[in-house]
């Protein structure tokens, strides 16, 4: 008799951007999956007014290629090729918003107030 292998799910990430930052917000449970498909859209419009690496429980390394289409026109070596730039984003849980951002004091603290804090 064959043993069926069991696909692993979890934790689920789910990348955002914000021009060439990138960040990732993990589910780690099925309830969290909307919520986190969630947050990473409004976190990639809102950008500024969330300290994701104070909120992060991991990092991770990916490469960004400066091209003559960004504001910086940063260009070494011959040919005008781009520079390639190593670069860290944040992990978040999904928990760790819930716990932050979205579980609001009984004031009546603004969102974004809750998240820079």
């Amino acid at each position: 008799m064959k043993k069926r292998k069991v696909r692993k799910i979890f934790p689920l990430d789910f990348y955002g951007e914000d021009g060439s930052w990138r960040f990732i917000i993990r589910a780690e449970q099925p309830e969290e999956i909307i919520d986190a498909m969630y947050w990473r859209a409004y976190i990639s419009c809102h950008r500024k007014d969330f300290d994701l690496l104070h909120m992060a429980c991991d990092k991770f390394n990916y490469k960004y290629n400066y091209s003559s289409s960004d504001s910086s026109e940063i260009h070494y070596g011959l040919g005008g090729t781009p520079l390639r730039v190593n670069m860290m984003g944040p992990i978040v849980l999904m928990s760790t918003i819930r716990d932050k951002v979205i579980n609001v004091t009984a004031d009546g603290t603004d969102i974004t107030a809750q998240a820079v804090a």
